[in-house]
Formats: structure tokens, sequence, C-alpha cells
């Protein structure tokens, strides 16, 4: 009979978090989901913050007249200016009934002006924030960042979501907030994220203007990348040197390089689809100074020949293979070339990787003369390509 209690005891305890209930749970409809923020500095220095919600009412499809109807755009801009951006996101939550969430947003957009006058006191603030945003894509805007979120697209409800999908494709830069960090507080290294621009609609030749029936923005492009000297954004870079730029960093996937086959070999065109690639480096560093040589690897299937040349031959292959390795070699050099003679700083982060090989001397030599040395560094680039496949067919298809 004294065992009972203690029983009843263990069952009481063993239920009681079970009863509990949630008494801290904030219900959907009274929040307001932020799906993307925008962040500039205005002409008085001051940070102006937009925030792009979501309209849940807007997000499906309505009914009118028996048929059905697509809502233009799903989103609520919503904008305001602080000396911080805590100050002006009070100033926004003023605005709206609803508790501000952020823990759907997946895209950060800093605009040109505030991205050159230096990042690294605004992004103080995601890193501290109890909402983390630490995994959203960060992209830099070509102008304004409200001028982005203001973006009314054609396929999609929301602005963010283009923006998200561009920015994590293999065919762009895709950096994460915290990645970018990282790469801000790495020794000899220098961040890059996309670029996200409004492309104009095209004007009629004749007349100079665009069609009145036509948006005079036609498209949200996230393509080149925005380069940095620390903290602060010095230039762009165009898709080609991208492209380059992504070889370097290691993060080329799914690509497409094309070869001009010359004149006195026929003409046309070589088109291969790289499946696999990746980058290593051989660098030395002693008395005789640096030098770097980067070694690309890639394996390729030609996708498409509209050349003479013969796949089936062992030499015309060879000879292929040549021609896309000079292309490879060629976007390299060229946004090596831009670092060296036309920033003159290494936005590529070749600083980082003599320092991850060479921990000792690049602490004790070469560290406070980075800048100045890199210029000069002589970089060899040494691709390395296996073609794969070939196709269904060797020659290209011709009339009789």
């Amino acid at each position: 009979m004294q065992v009972k209690p203690v029983i009843l005891s263990m069952m009481f305890f063993l239920i009681l978090p079970l009863l509990t209930g949630c008494w801290s749970k904030v219900e959907v409809n009274d929040v307001a989901i932020v799906t993307a923020v925008g962040l500039d500095k205005t002409d008085k220095g001051k940070i102006q913050l937009s925030l792009e919600l979501a309209v849940p009412r807007l997000l499906g499809v309505t009914n009118q007249s028996g048929g059905e109807k697509l809502e233009a755009k799903a989103g609520w801009i919503l904008s305001a200016e602080g000396e911080t951006i805590l100050e002006a996101y009070r100033y926004i939550q003023q605005k709206v009934q609803r508790k501000i969430v952020f823990y759907h947003s997946k895209v950060i957009v800093i605009g040109e002006k505030l991205a050159r006058s230096g990042v690294l006191p605004v992004l103080d603030f995601f890193e501290r924030y109890k909402q983390s945003q630490i995994k959203s894509h960060i992209l830099f805007a070509k102008g304004k960042a409200v001028d982005i979120l203001e973006y009314n697209p054609v396929f999609e409800k929301l602005s963010s979501e283009i923006m998200r999908e561009e920015a994590k494709s293999k065919k762009n830069v895709s950096v994460r907030l915290l990645q970018f960090m990282d790469m801000l507080v790495s020794p000899g290294n220098t961040p890059m994220a996309a670029r996200v621009q409004l492309i104009p609609a095209q004007t009629d030749k004749n007349s100079g203007e665009s069609d009145p029936g036509i948006s005079k923005i036609s498209s949200l492009s996230v393509r080149g990348a925005a380069v940095f000297h620390k903290d602060q954004l010095i230039g762009w870079l165009n898709e080609t040197e991208t492209r380059g730029a992504m070889w370097l960093k290691n993060r080329m996937k799914d690509a497409v390089t094309t070869a001009e086959v010359p004149v006195e070999k026929g003409g046309g065109r070589i088109s291969a689809q790289v499946h696999t690639a990746s980058t290593k480096y051989h660098t030395l560093a002693g008395t005789k100074g640096i030098r770097i040589t980067v070694d690309p690897y890639a394996e390729i299937s030609i996708f498409e020949n509209t050349s003479k040349l013969d796949m089936s031959s062992p030499k015309d292959l060879e000879y292929v293979r040549t021609l896309v390795t000079e292309d490879v070699k060629a976007r390299i050099e060229l946004v090596c070339r831009e670092a060296q003679q036309g920033y003159k700083k290494d936005i590529l982060g070749f600083g980082h990787i003599i320092y991850r090989q060479h921990p000792k001397q690049w602490n004790k030599s070469y560290a406070k003369e980075w800048e100045k040395l890199f210029p000069e560094v002589p970089i060899n680039i040494t691709p390395h390509i296996t073609i794969t496949q070939v196709g269904l067919t060797n020659k290209s298809i011709e009339l009789e």
C-alpha cells in the first residue's frame, strides 16, 4: 500500500511537462513576415532601412467574377531612416500593427553608397540581433537597395524570391552573410559577393524611346560581383571577370565555356559543359620573393560543335582540349590583371592562400607590406582540362 503514492508521484512528474501550454507562442495572424532587407545611406549620413513584408492574402490566387486572377505583387515595402539600423527598425515597427519578424528573411541587399563607406558597422546588427540572419544571402546593389526591393516582378510574387533563387544558383557568386563576415576577418582575405541591379527596358532604336506599354524596368539581374578592400566596396566585376574569380575562389560549378575555332581551322565554335571543377594553389614564399601557381582542374563534355573538327579524331579532340584550356586560362588571367593592374589590390584573396601555406613567413615578412607587393607578384595559370564526353555524333551537321 505504501508503494502506490510513490508510483502516483512519479506518474505526475512524467505527465507534468505534457500539460504545459504554449504560453510564448505567437500566432501567424499577429506577425509581419520580413522576406528581404535593404540598407542604404542617405545624403545626411543616416541609415535607411527598407523591409519587404509579405502580404499573405496576396500570395495565392484570387477569384474574381468566376475567373482566376494572379495578384501582381505580394510584398509591401516600408522604409525609415535612423542613426542606426535598430532606430530605423523601431520607426518601421511603429507603422505596423503586427510584430515584425525576421525569421524568414533570406536576402540582405546593401546599396552602393553605403557599401563604399564601409559595411562593418551595419553588419554588427545582424550578428547581434536575436533573430539571426547569418544564413541570408548578401547582395550589393548597383544603385539603391530600396529600388531593388520595390521592383515589381513578372513571374514571382516577391522580388526577394528572384534574388534568392538567382543568388543560390550555380551560375552566380553565392555568398551568405556568415561567409561574408568570415572573409572580412580572415588574414589576407577579401570579401566578394553578388551584384544586383535593375536592367532598363530596351528602347526603340529609331525613336530612342521605350514602348509605353512596357515597364521602364524590364528585369532584375543578379550578375557580376562586388569587390572589396577591407570592408569597403571599391568596384565591380563584369560577368566574364566574375567567372574567372569563381575559378580562383574554387566555386566554379555547372559552367559553360565556349572556344572560338580559328578561320584557318575552318572557323566555328566549340561549347562545353563543365561538370566538375576544382582549383589548387602552389606558392613559393622565401628570400627570392613570392610566386603563385594556380592549377584549375575540370572535366567537360562537348555539347555543341559548329566547326569542321571531327570529335572522333584524337588529333582534333586534343586541339579542342587546347582551345578550352586557353579559354579558361584567359578568363582567369583577365581577372588577375584587373586586380593587379586595375584595382592594384588583392581583391581575390591570394594573401589568404599564402597565409594558409606559409603562416610564419606571412606574419613576419608579407602581412604589413602585402598591398605594395601584390601588384608585382607573378601569377602563373596552368589549367588541366579533361574531355569526358563528346555527344552522340562526332561531326557537325552539314548540308550537301
